[in-house]
């Protein structure tokens, strides 16, 4: 019987192929150069995501790193000899560019960016305002595109609140934002300012189907109530994907408050959960938990002079997980972050198993381990984790076990 050739395969058997290892960069840099057919399928999932590196900064933060990793003027030459390779981006992270030439490169390549959809600016402790203009022209002339409904902004200051509201106001088909360690220098007047002051562009009708809230305590509550306080002009009553992350040493009930008011404004709405407050009243008080497909909760049992003790946090989970038991959940992740032994709590673990085990539901169970060490001042690497750890877990939660939906994961935010 004569082999077919590789060749000879449909088209659609190859898409299928090249999507199935669309994660897997060097199958795909493989898969590109088997032959013609092979070839577009694969450079759409590598040039899907592009990040322009600034080789000034030392520090990289966890999931900085994006498929596509590269310098823009490399970036540029590369696009001006196969044109077509631009079309494939939908994504691009994007660092501050201090050079000048760079900035002129950077402005090139994003008008041709013509399907970009989401887009990262990640200042790494810069401020805005120490961007050339050159960059902030060509960054709000590429937020404008009708095509650009994802932004995130991550590590970085605005001198001015104004000037922040003025970048949200350029993405006007905003729908997903993210807003990472974000913060301005004038919180405070921005906070007692009138509400007509400071607003986004007038005519402006956002209307949010995501957002990603994680930063510290001096900026959460300032920037969440006047976030709050932009609507009409930026709907946040209507998510189906919220993820709220704070993170300090006080003000604890006072951001767990302003936690809770976003959340019941958009009780009829939710989809996706992610918290990392507990929030001390079963979650059923706060939102219509039927529509409820995915929780993630964040447990940060370190400081616990600064956070819930770990007894209240698995009592307020039991609590809310029985109420949750009689709808839909498909998903739930727990991110445990801890320096003593997390599996200690035995009767509110086997509490929690009993309730998840009744999530008929329920498909996946993603337990994911943070160990902090003490002695050396870090987080544990992947190779320093007790050969007995994925035991304790399965131990843990014997009947999410032998159900066969329980995943763990260790060193899972801390990998290096």
């Amino acid at each position: 019987m004569q082999c077919v050739g590789i060749n000879t395969l449909p088209q659609e058997l190859i898409d299928a192929i090249i999507d199935e290892n669309q994660d897997d960069q060097a199958a795909l840099r493989a898969c590109s150069l088997v032959a013609r057919p092979w070839t577009y399928s694969s450079q759409r999932h590598i040039f899907s995501r592009v990040h322009f590196r600034n080789h000034s900064q030392q520090c990289y933060y966890p999931g900085k790193l994006h498929k596509t990793s590269c310098d823009i003027s490399r970036f540029h030459d590369l696009i001006s000899m196969r044109p077509h390779l631009t079309s494939f981006v939908r994504t691009l992270q994007v660092e501050p560019i201090l050079d000048a030439a760079q900035e002129q490169l950077l402005a090139s390549t994003l008008q041709r960016l013509v399907n970009l959809e989401c887009i990262s600016l990640d200042l790494g402790g810069y401020y805005w305002d120490e961007l050339s203009q050159c960059m902030r022209d060509a960054l709000i002339t590429t937020f404008r595109s009708p095509r650009i409904t994802n932004l995130e902004l991550r590590e970085g200051l605005f001198l001015r609140s104004a000037d922040f509201l003025a970048l949200l106001g350029a993405c006007e088909h905003l729908k997903r934002l993210s807003l990472s360690a974000m913060s301005c220098d004038d919180l405070e007047e921005f906070v007692q300012a009138d509400t007509a002051a400071l607003t986004l562009p007038c005519g402006l009708n956002l209307q949010l189907d995501s957002l990603a809230l994680s930063l510290y305590e001096q900026s959460y509550l300032p920037l969440m109530h006047r976030l709050l306080q932009l609507q009409p002009s930026m709907d946040l009553s209507h998510l189906h994907r919220l993820s709220v992350l704070t993170a300090g040493s006080g003000h604890l009930s006072e951001r767990i408050e302003a936690t809770k008011e976003i959340l019941k404004l958009n009780s009829n709405s939710l989809r996706h959960l992610v918290l990392n407050v507990c929030l001390g009243e079963p979650l059923s008080n706060l939102i219509d938990i039927k529509r409820l497909l995915s929780i993630q909760i964040k447990l940060w049992w370190i400081r616990l002079d600064q956070h819930t003790e770990p007894t209240l946090w698995l009592r307020w989970l039991i609590e809310s997980f029985q109420d949750l038991a009689k709808h839909r959940v498909e998903e739930v992740t727990f991110e445990i972050f801890y320096n003593s032994d997390w599996t200690a709590y035995t009767a509110e673990w086997a509490a929690l198993d009993a309730v998840l085990g009744e999530m008929r539901s329920l498909t996946k169970v993603h337990v994911k381990l943070d160990a902090y060490d003490d002695v050396r001042g870090r987080w544990k690497l992947p190779r320093e984790y007790s050969l007995s750890a994925a035991k304790d877990v399965e131990r843990i939660l014997p009947t999410v076990c032998s159900r066969k939906i329980l995943a763990c994961q260790f060193a899972a935010n801390f990998p290096w």
